[in-house]
């Protein structure tokens, strides 16, 4: 289950975690690292110093500006198609 935003001809997809305190879903980047979408998707534009990481096949980025370190990539289907895997901020 996602959750999906629409921001500069890109589409986020946020994976959802369960909150066994709420009894809710909601997205990975808040119930672990205390990051709201809106955080992570800036933090993206603004990234800074990325790499591409062969072993775990994802892009990892850092924006400098927003002090956030993002786990990302593509889909397959669509370059603009972003499917975050977690970001954590320094």
């Amino acid at each position: 289950m996602y959750e999906i935003y629409e921001a500069n001809g890109y589409k986020f997809y946020f994976k959802f975690d369960y909150d066994s305190i709420s009894k809710e879903y909601v997205p990975h980047v808040w119930i672990r690292h205390l990051l709201e979408p809106e955080q992570v998707i800036e933090a993206f534009f603004n990234i800074s110093e990325k790499s591409y990481n062969k072993i775990r096949d994802r892009w990892e980025g850092y924006s400098k500006q927003d002090g956030i370190t993002i786990y990302y990539f593509f889909k397959k289907i669509k370059n603009n198609e972003v499917l975050i895997i977690t970001a954590f901020k320094e």
